[in-house]
């Protein structure tokens, strides 16, 4: 056994936020060591390590260029249907947000072939293209040749712990994979301005307030995408809330701490691939 470390001592060791924290510890990531009647946590600093050392071991570093071939595809999938009747609706107001989505989505898929290339020179091919129906394999080929199984590869905030999957990308056998992966992209909040610096500070220029403060303004860096686990889709477990979440209708989920993600079980998916 480990030093043991309160909570407090554990969160400086590892560097995370608590609600973090607590997020990976309700899921199962690791385990608490005891909890008192005090309500106070202490952990094994060794688990502790462990735990981070395989998080790093899975993390890949996606750069500005795939960055902007995910951006490439948002952009597409947000204009392609743009008409100017829809300037001022809520679609529009939207935006950012849908922006966001569809790039973390992406990032996600790049992290995938990244990570599986880096660790097992396993090399796969991504599906890329604007489709009008739903598509839902991700992994199109395989060392050139076709997929023995469909893989789709969801992603979720850097503080979210449950893979979720609607009704109908389960039910459906049509639009079901058989493996799912789930990723972490640690996608900045303001990662649209990041990438326009120059343009907004030129256009603000003969302005009195942001010039001031431009310097606090960050550039962009790379960003780090862990790819956490996966699992089968038979694995999933019918929900119709997780914690902290009510869901409208019926989803299907697992907790991050269910996945399979050693290197170990990346091999055995690498062979069902």
């Amino acid at each position: 056994m480990g030093e043991k470390l309160s909570k407090k001592e554990a969160l400086a060791f590892i560097g995370l936020d608590d609600k973090s924290f607590m997020n990976y510890l309700g899921a199962g990531e690791f385990t608490c060591l005891e909890r008192n009647g005090k309500g106070r946590y202490y952990f094994d600093k060794d688990i502790l390590d462990n735990w981070a050392q395989k998080r790093k071991s899975k993390t890949v570093d996606l750069t500005k260029d795939d960055y902007a071939l995910c951006l490439d595809f948002a952009l597409a999938q947000h204009f392609r249907n743009y008409v100017m009747s829809d300037f001022g609706s809520g679609r529009q107001r939207e935006f950012g947000q849908k922006i966001t989505n569809w790039i973390k989505g992406q990032l996600g898929e790049v992290a995938v072939k990244k990570f599986f290339k880096k660790k097992f020179y396993f090399d796969i091919e991504l599906d890329f293209e604007i489709h009008d129906e739903i598509v839902p394999q991700d992994i199109i080929k395989v060392k050139g040749r076709n997929p023995k199984i469909g893989v789709g590869i969801k992603s979720s905030k850097p503080k979210n712990v449950y893979l979720v999957l609607g009704e109908n990308e389960i039910t459906r056998p049509e639009r079901r994979s058989d493996v799912y992966i789930y990723c972490r992209p640690n996608i900045p909040d303001d990662h649209l301005l990041r990438i326009t610096k120059d343009a907004v500070i030129n256009l603000v220029k003969g302005e009195p307030h942001f010039l001031k403060y431009k310097n606090n303004m960050p550039d962009f860096q790379d960003i780090p995408c862990e790819v956490v686990g996966w699992c089968k889709y038979d694995e999933l477990e019918k929900a119709s809330e997780i914690p902290g979440q009510k869901f409208d209708g019926t989803r299907f989920v697992i907790a991050s701490g269910k996945l399979k993600g050693e290197m170990s079980d990346w091999k055995n998916l690498i062979k069902m691939i």
